[in-house]
């Protein structure tokens, strides 16, 4: 991804049938293809995106899909340039590395921590239900 401010890495950690990676995917896409940003979608879990979008190869750190560009979120998370705009998806937590290279920004990214939000008594029997 080249460095300036039309730049947005979205983070998301697959939590629960698909809703995580589904609406992130949305919206990597809808940034990337409609308002032509650089978007770079970290993903802790490629299998369940795999399912979603066949395209995608689970085994690939890297890959390409539809203008965005998906990228395997490992436990020991590499130096990379922090995008313009940052996107923290349900729950997860940026990595730390990251987060300090956030900081260390002469310009500071927009950070936004997207959640879910309903005043529906039926979300709590539907959460965390297991993938097939």
């Amino acid at each position: 991804m080249k460095p300036g401010g039309n730049t947005c890495d979205i983070f998301c950690t697959v939590v629960d049938n698909y809703g995580d990676i589904g609406v992130s995917w949305r919206l990597a896409r809808q940034l990337a293809n409609e308002h032509g940003m650089a978007v770079r979608l970290w993903v802790d879990e490629l299998t369940s995106f795999a399912r979603l979008c066949p395209a995608v190869d689970a085994m690939l750190d890297a890959q390409y899909q539809q203008a965005v560009e998906v990228r395997r979120w490992p436990a020991e998370f590499p130096p990379v340039e922090p995008a313009a705009l940052v996107i923290e998806a349900f729950a997860c937590r940026l990595p730390q590395r990251y987060e300090a290279a956030m900081a260390a920004r002469v310009d500071k990214p927009v950070w936004i921590n997207l959640e879910y939000l309903t005043a529906e008594d039926w979300v709590e029997g539907c959460h965390r239900l297991p993938s097939p």
